[in-house]
């Protein structure tokens, strides 16, 4: 007989439910009173309620206060009343005990695979380190779309932020961009796929993937709801298993859990998933007669009978089966494994990944920022950023940097050098059973990049791998995928990106003999010399370049491969000769001298750089957009110069970041043209720095934002230099400014040609000064007029006069504006012709842009010339727009001051005056504020 305190636990345990299902709540209420064991006033309150559950929960408050004794003798009555109930209850309990052990031994074996899979070890680890698997892993791009033949090659081809737009765009439901929480989700019919393909070249993440997905689901992230038990089976691990083998014998698990599997895996496979990990890695055939196979996962047979068994699911054909695989071994794996089945492939990272990658690897974001802003600049790296293992490289060499205190980038490995990192850790890690030597798998590799770089080839078809590839299917730094050509299939093959193959191009040479491998290089420069057409070979030059690197060559020594002396003499002539002719050919300067110096950057031999840049006296690098990594290999190579008579830089979107990069160059410069935006004032301190005193300058600062200190302090700085021109963006200025500006022109006297303030303002003056019979700076102001009337007054008490001047407006001429053209009538020698719009009505009434044709709206001509002011109207608003007028085909302005269709002159004089075109004061068509001007206003 079961103790009250027993009973007693089980009514305080299923308090709830109790509540909620128990109807005869009176009867038992009668025999709980008449037993003595409630009391009238609990029972007045039970009786009192208006539900049942009410009652119920009034009733509890009886049985509390009663203490073990009364809640069992409750249990009791209510067995006598409501027996289903009881029994029913009885029965979940005991299930509840059994699910209780299950549950037990589910979160020990979630311990075990907590314990076995949160941390990872890197390449490079050293006993006994690792890393925790969250602060590295980040989520792959994966999509559920074949891509057709020029999509892949869209993919191959691109390079920089074209490339991650590419990818980008993969990342949509028109490619069926999907997460890994997603995998087991029903298909657009509805259907549930218990197989899962996941498909994706070298390094791209899916070994990376699976580790994530052992780890989330141990602790409860993902696939809780679907999975009781997941687990994980290695391929390479496989490999090693000998003899006899059960699935239950293949698995990893702690065997204090094994009771607790055997029933899941009896009771509920569809429960169950199993994840086959580097399906390409198996060494053993799963291709083995049906009828051998078993069929329950306790039957021991040969270790591939088994596996095969359970990826063609005659092991729990209901339980869910997920298998990675790299894309050359997917025709195989199709083969076997029972249709109908879901096809993923992780593509790598986007671009978003990439940056979240660099923000995980790094503890301090200000190295994970300068890090990934970095890289974003190489247009090569980026692109190659989208493989995990490339990501892993760079930042391992950036941390590196920073642990020692190394200066940002300056002693960044070469472009090359991180790709023969690349290819050294997949040949170790990815390609130890292949039975080829590194140098074998090399040259196969070589051999076909450089046909397809002969071509102008990407994709390659499977006999024309197989002639320089022996076994494709295995080697990692191939991508295979299968293409649909008309009624049938065709295998294709690819490198992972156009770069690889480039760079694989360039490696093959120096895998050849000596005197074959100077054949190929000099045919390639051949090829490179005769111009444009061949430009696609550029690339392969460079990394040329960079395998000849001290570094880098020590590196591929240890695969067997040396440099050849030959071939090192051939480069050297090749760039001495480019930087010759660049010196008299534009084109060749304007196309090659960037890419020479990459090339500079990526040999790093500071002995040849040295003899290379001695040929250099001027550089000009004008209208070359110049990335943060085109900084720092321009810095490289301009440190090696002796001297530097004129740098130019102009057109080539500096920003300031960039700008602190060529720093200590600017110093070297004897003559500088130099253009930058987005300088604030805390920039302005280290440009003159770096500027000294005595260089011929040319700055245009003018998408800058300067303070009217900062300005200031620019102009002082400015007349310790033999300035030419000069323009600057101003927040605001005053008249300190006006008397530096002024003091700038005295002091720059003959020298200076063209000085530009230009800020927010809407009035813009364009001057030729002049001074004692010499002319002087071209003044160009952009500001408002208060600001306008300062350098206007400096001028004046500076002794200098005005002539060609150009006047513009932009948007409505108020008040004060219409003051500066009255006062203009008391200066005799002043004329001003003004070409634009104005309307007839009041101010207050005054026609929006968008109603520039309405008849009160007139585009006009104004002349004033001392005292007089004539109008013409040109053409009422109704009958034609401003636009027309100003673009020249109703009227040109350049013409009408030349003389050729209006005489000024003649207009001064009254010759053409009429009552409608002449202003006197009482007139009632007299200019007012509202004139609205487009375009010049010349003033002569």
């Amino acid at each position: 007989m079961e103790s009250s305190d027993h009973n007693a636990e089980l009514v305080d345990e299923h308090r709830s439910q109790l509540i909620q299902r128990v109807t005869m709540v009176m009867p038992i209420a009668d025999e709980l009173l008449a037993e003595g064991m409630i009391h009238k006033e609990m029972y007045s309150n039970i009786s009192a309620a208006r539900t049942d559950e009410d009652k119920m929960r009034e009733l509890f408050k009886a049985l509390h206060s009663g203490g073990n004794k009364v809640k069992s003798a409750f249990l009791s009555t209510l067995r006598e009343n409501e027996p289903n109930l009881v029994q029913d209850l009885e029965f979940h309990i005991k299930q509840g005990d059994q699910q209780a052990n299950k549950s037990t031994a589910t979160l020990k074996y979630k311990e075990f695979i907590r314990g076995e899979y949160a941390t990872v070890q890197e390449y490079n680890s050293l006993p006994g380190e690792h890393v925790k698997l969250d602060d590295r892993y980040t989520e792959p791009l994966i999509i559920q779309k074949h891509r057709q033949q020029r999509e892949r090659e869209e993919e191959i081809r691109s390079r920089g932020q074209n490339f991650h737009h590419v990818m980008g765009q993969r990342d949509s439901e028109a490619y069926k961009s999907t997460k890994v929480e997603r995998l087991f989700d029903p298909d657009e019919h509805g259907d549930i796929l218990r197989i899962v393909i996941l498909q994706g070249h070298s390094g791209t993440g899916k070994s990376f993937t699976s580790q994530k997905i052992m780890s989330d689901w141990a602790f409860g992230r993902l696939y809780e709801d679907q999975f009781d038990l997941v687990f994980h089976l290695r391929c390479k691990e496989l490999n090693q298993a000998t003899g006899r083998k059960s699935l239950m014998d293949l698995l990893n698990y702690d065997q204090s859990s094994s009771s607790m599997i055997k029933q899941v895996l009896h009771e509920s496979p569809e429960r169950v998933l199993f994840l086959v990990d580097g399906f390409d890695e198996l060494k053993f055939s799963l291709d083995v007669p049906k009828d051998s196979l078993p069929r329950d996962p306790w039957t021991q047979c040969s270790p591939e009978v088994t596996l095969s068994g359970l990826i063609r699911q005659q092991i729990l054909p209901k339980s869910f089966l997920l298998v990675t695989t790299r894309s050359t071994a997917l025709d195989k794996l199709i083969g076997v494994v029972k249709h109908p089945v879901r096809y993923a492939e992780i593509l790598g990272f986007s671009e978003k990944g990439v940056k979240v990658y660099f923000e995980k690897f790094f503890k301090q974001k200000q190295h994970s920022h300068q890090a990934y802003d970095s890289v974003r600049e190489n247009e090569t790296l980026f692109t190659a950023c989208f493989i995990p293992v490339i990501c892993w490289i760079i930042c391992t060499v950036y941390r590196e940097q920073f642990d020692e205190g190394t200066e940002m980038i300056q002693s960044l490995e070469t472009t090359t050098s991180i790709f023969v990192e690349f290819v050294a850790t997949l040949l170790k890690h990815h390609c130890q059973d292949l039975g080829q030597s590194a140098l074998t798998i090399l040259q196969g590799l070589g051999k076909l990049a450089e046909k397809g770089m002969e071509e102008q080839q990407v994709l390659f078809d499977h006999d024309s791998v197989s002639q320089t590839v022996s076994d494709p299917s295995k080697v990692p730094f191939l991508c295979k995928f299968l293409q649909k050509k008309r009624v049938s299939q065709t295998t294709m093959y690819s490198f992972m990106h156009l770069s690889f193959q480039e760079f694989f191009t360039a490696l093959s040479y120096m895998s050849l003999g000596d005197e074959e491998a100077q054949g190929k290089v000099r045919e390639l420069l051949s090829k490179v010399r005769r111009g444009l057409l061949h430009f696609h070979l550029l690339p392969i030059v460079q990394f040329l370049f960079g395998i000849l690197n001290k570094e880098v060559a020590k590196r591929l020594e240890e695969k067997h491969i040396s440099c050849s002396q030959g071939i090192w003499t051939q480069l050297k002539h090749f760039i001495l000769e480019v930087i010759e002719k660049g010196k008299e050919d534009q084109i060749v300067r304007r196309t090659m001298l960037l890419f020479t110096f990459h090339c500079l950057y990526e040999l790093h031999a500071d002995d040849f750089v040295k003899e290379a840049m001695e040929t250099y006296t001027d550089i000009n690098m004008s209208g070359s957009p110049l990335k943060k990594t085109d900084c720092w290999v321009l810095m490289y190579c301009l440190q090696h110069c002796k001297s530097i008579e004129c740098l130019e830089l102009s057109g080539c979107n500096l920003t300031a970041e960039n700008m602190k990069i060529l720093l200590p160059a600017l110093q070297k410069c004897k003559a500088l043209v130099l253009q930058v935006d987005d300088l604030a004032d805390d920039d302005l301190d280290g440009l003159l720095t770096a500027l000294g005193e005595g260089k011929s300058l040319e700055l245009d600062l003018r998408n800058t934002n300067f303070s009217d200190e900062k300005v200031q302090d620019l102009l002082v700085a400015l007349t310790k230099h033999k300035t030419r021109k000069v323009k600057i963006g101003v927040k605001s200025i005053t008249s300190n400014t006006a008397d530096k500006f002024m003091s700038l022109i005295s002091k720059a006297h003959g020298v200076l040609d063209l000085i530009k303030l230009h800020s927010c303002g809407n009035v813009a003056l364009s001057v030729q000064l002049q001074k004692d019979g010499v002319r002087a700076p071209q003044i160009v102001l952009w500001l408002k007029v208060p600001e306008m009337k300062m350098i206007c007054d400096s001028i004046r008490t500076s002794g200098y006069s005005l002539t060609g001047v150009n006047l513009q407006v932009n948007g409505f001429l108020l008040e004060e504006g219409i003051h500066c053209l009255r006062e203009s009538k008391r200066r005799p020698d002043c004329q001003l012709l003004l070409l634009g719009r104005r309307c007839r009505k009041l101010a207050d009434q005054c026609s929006e842009e968008k109603d520039k044709r309405l008849s009160c709206n007139d585009n006009v001509l104004l002349a004033l010339h001392g005292e007089s002011f004539i109008e013409i109207v040109l053409r009422h608003g109704k009958e034609s727009g401003i636009d027309d007028t100003w673009n020249g085909n109703e009227i040109n302005i350049d013409d009408m001051w030349n003389g050729n269709e209006i005489n000024i002159a003649d207009m001064w004089n009254g010759n053409e005056n009429n009552s409608d075109g002449t202003w006197n004061e009482n007139e009632s068509n007299r200019p007012r504020d509202d004139i609205k001007c487009k375009g010049c206003c010349v003033v002569g």
